[in-house]
C-alpha cells in the first residue's frame, strides 16, 4: 500500500478505505452506499474526500458505472489484501478440535526435555491423526526469534543454570518437572554399595549440553570431581556406564529409562543439590491462542504422567 502510506496517516481517515473498498466492488455511488449502510451523500462526500487526499480522480463514469482510474486499480489489490487481513485479526480464534484439525507442531528441546516428554507425548497424539509434531535441537543461542515469528512453537529445557543457558525475559514459562540428581553406573558398581560414603574421586561422566567442563555442583558448591568424560548428548551415557567403571550423577527420570534398557544401577546422590527445572517456554503472543493452548497442555500432561517424582510444578 505505498500509495496510501504517503498519505499522512495521522491525518487520514482509514474509514474512507471501506468505501473504496466498497467502490470497487460496486462501480456505484448508490450501491456502495447500501452495501455501507450510509446514505448517498455521506457516501460521495468520502469519495470527494478520498480523490483530495490521493491526488487523483480515483474513479470517472463509464458506460457500465464507475471505472476505476490508473491509481485506483494499483490500490485495490493492497487494499484488499489489508482489509481482509485486518477482519481476520479482529475475528475471535476458533476453538481447536484436535479429533479433526491437521496441524503441525514445531518443539526445539534438549535431549534431556525430550526423554522427558516424547514417549508419552507421542502415546497421547496417537489419538489425533491430523496433529503431527517435529522435534528440532536446541539451538546454542536462544531461539527467540523463532518463537516470535511462530517458526517454533515451544522450547523445551533446562535454563539459566550457567551463563550460556540464560533464557530472555519476557516469555511465558511453566516448570514441567523438578529433577533430582541419581548416581548411576553398572550393576554391582561397588561404589554404589555405599552412596553416602560416595568418592568424588572416582572416574565420572558428565553431560554438558553447552560443551562446557563445569556443572551447577562446582559452581556451587566449589568441590571438583574427577570428570574423565565430557559429553553434550545423554544418548552416549547408558552405553559407556554399562561396560565401564565409569559413574555419573543423572536426572533423575533419564537416570530410570536408562535402567529400564540397559543393566545399570540407580541410588539417590547424597550430596545436597538444588532440582533441575525442566521447562516449557513461548512467545507472549501465543498466550490465548486455543491451538497452542492444547499444545501446552499436552506437554505438561505428558511430563508428568512420569511415575518418578510427582512434585507441584507450576507456571511462574
Amino acid at each position: 500500500m505505498s500509495d496510501i502510506h504517503a498519505v499522512n496517516l495521522a491525518t487520514f481517515d482509514l474509514n474512507l478505505l471501506r468505501v473504496l473498498d466498497a467502490l470497487f466492488i460496486e462501480q456505484s455511488v448508490g450501491r456502495a452506499a447500501a452495501r455501507l449502510r450510509l446514505s448517498q451523500p455521506a457516501t460521495s462526500n468520502a469519495l470527494a474526500r478520498l480523490r483530495e487526499a490521493l491526488g487523483d480522480p480515483l474513479f470517472v463514469r463509464g458506460r457500465q458505472g464507475m471505472v476505476p482510474t490508473a491509481r485506483a486499480r494499483a490500490l485495490r489489490g493492497p487494499l484488499t489484501l489489508a482489509l481482509r487481513q485486518l477482519q481476520e485479526a479482529l475475528v475471535p480464534p476458533e476453538d481447536f478440535v484436535p479429533e479433526t484439525a491437521h496441524r503441525t507442531f514445531v518443539l526445539a528441546a534438549s535431549d534431556h526435555a525430550q526423554l522427558i516428554v516424547l514417549p508419552q507425548l507421542a502415546a497421547q497424539l496417537a489419538h489425533y491423526p491430523g496433529v503431527k509434531l517435529r522435534v528440532v535441537p536446541l539451538p546454542r543461542d536462544f531461539p527467540t526469534p523463532e518463537l516470535e515469528s511462530g517458526e517454533l512453537d515451544l522450547v523445551l529445557g533446562v535454563f539459566d543454570l550457567a551463563p550460556g543457558d540464560r533464557a530472555p525475559r519476557g516469555l511465558q514459562r511453566q516448570v514441567l518437572v523438578r529433577e533430582r540428581f541419581m548416581l548411576v553406573g553398572r550393576e554391582r558398581h561397588p561404589a554404589l554399595r555405599k552412596p553416602r560414603q560416595f568418592d568424588l574421586s572416582l572416574p565420572q561422566l558428565h553431560v554438558s549440553p553447552r560443551g562446557g567442563t563445569e556443572g551447577s555442583f562446582e559452581r556451587k558448591t566449589k568441590v571438583r570431581r574427577n570428570v574423565v568424560l565430557f559429553t553434550p548428548h545423554y544418548l552416549v551415557a547408558p552405553w559407556v556406564l554399562a561396560s565401564t567403571d565409569i559413574i555419573a550423577a543423572l536426572p533423575e527420570r533419564v537416570a530410570r529409562r536408562f535402567a529400564e534398557a540397559f543393566p545399570l544401577t540407580v541410588v539417590p546422590v547424597e550430596l545436597p543439590h538444588e532440582p533441575l527445572r525442566v521447562q516449557q517456554l513461548w512467545h507472549p503472543h501465543r498466550q490465548q491462542d486455543p491451538a497452542h493452548r492444547w499444545l501446552r497442555e499436552q506437554v505438561l500432561a505428558a511430563a508428568r504422567a512420569s511415575p518418578v517424582g510427582m512434585e507441584d510444578a507450576n507456571a511462574r
